[in-house]
């Protein structure tokens, strides 16, 4: 499966447009995101009284939610996709990451009802030492 998943990778890679790669795999990750997790942060933001009172206490919930002064963000110490994790730093591009930006949107938009956008800004997969993915609300 790794070599399957590498290979597609990286004809994405080559032959596909950015855009369209994001396209493509954005709807990937929102199908991995539960809806029961969805549920639960959308519980949190409903009995919050504003945006900020929501961010403190699902991170309570969630650990991997960040704040760092006026930005939010999903800051993962290794990969968790159980399809990519085992493969090595560098061998898959991190357009594969763009996954894991759909599951992100999936999460905070249902909690919020409404759009967010979601820009990585670190992954594991290109050598950074964490994912880092920041949530604009």
């Amino acid at each position: 499966m790794e070599r399957w998943i590498t290979c597609l990778i990286s004809g994405l890679d080559e032959y596909i447009d950015k855009e369209t790669r994001v396209k493509v795999l954005e709807p990937c990750g929102r199908q991995c995101q539960s809806q029961s997790f969805i549920q639960k942060a959308r519980n949190i933001y409903q009995k919050s009284e504003n945006i900020d009172e929501f961010l403190d206490k699902f991170g309570q919930v969630y650990k991997h939610l960040h704040r760092e002064g006026d930005s939010v963000y999903i800051i993962y110490p290794k990969c968790y996709c159980s399809f990519v994790n085992k493969i090595p730093p560098r061998k898959l591009s991190a357009t594969y990451c763009n996954c894991s930006r759909g599951w992100a949107k999936a999460l905070f938009e249902g909690a919020l009802g409404r759009s967010v956008e979601v820009i990585m800004e670190e992954s594991i997969m290109k050598g950074d030492k964490q994912c880092k993915f920041r949530i604009v609300l």
